[in-house]
């Protein structure tokens, strides 16, 4: 497949990641927050063992290694360098991945990031969810969470230069909808700091041919 342009807001934000791995870990909680760790059992709920689950921004693996403890196949992934490097020393098989621009793989039953896809725009979030689509089987689940919120920025926290793109239920729920995921059940709930949209859903089945 040709490659193509990685989108500006997803390069500066990735070029953060490569040259502050080190800097984001450091200002990063060692422990989830009772949100996260509720979300993630909410979407193993919905999973039965060895099923296959593609992460979306691994970063350094602590949810892989929550659902891997459980009996759930992960194929961890990341779009920075930084972090797939670290993660294959560790021992673990990681996918270099730019949710932008690289195809996602096939057949699986869930695909889940964790504070990935809030740095991505509408137009750039819509593209990923039509391809997550075809990523996973017929009715497969999709798991991932944004923040709550207005507008966009663009962030110095942790010492990284990032974008961040807020969003509100109704405008959400209305791009999955359009993208392939007409059953979504949206949490809003508190982090350690800003508020958050928590998203379970599942594809649409899809069409026999005729």
């Amino acid at each position: 497949m040709r490659e193509r342009e990685r989108p500006h807001n997803v390069e500066v934000t990735l070029g953060s990641y490569e040259r502050g791995a080190e800097s984001y870990l450091r200002h990063s909680p060692q422990e989830p927050h009772s949100s996260l760790v509720a979300f993630r059992e909410r979407v193993l709920e919905q999973m039965a063992p060895r099923q296959r689950l593609l992460e979306l921004g691994t970063g350094p693996g602590r949810d892989a290694a929550f659902f891997e403890a459980r009996g759930i196949v992960v194929q961890r992934s990341d779009g920075a360098q930084s972090f797939v490097s670290r993660l294959r020393e560790q021992g673990h098989d990681a996918r270099l991945l730019d949710v932008t621009r690289d195809e996602l793989g096939q057949d699986f039953d869930a695909i889940f990031a964790n504070a990935v896809l809030l740095h991505l725009n509408p137009g750039q979030l819509a593209a990923l969810l039509e391809r997550a689509g075809e990523a996973v089987r017929p009715g497969g689940l999709l798991a991932f969470t944004v923040k709550e919120g207005e507008g966009e920025i663009w962030s110095e926290e942790k010492q990284l230069r990032r974008y961040f793109r807020f969003w509100r239920e109704p405008e959400l729920r209305q791009l999955l909808e359009r993208s392939g995921w007409p059953t979504a059940i949206i949490d809003r709930v508190q982090g350690p700091r800003d508020r958050w949209l928590q998203v379970i859903c599942r594809s649409a089945a899809r069409r026999a041919p005729d």
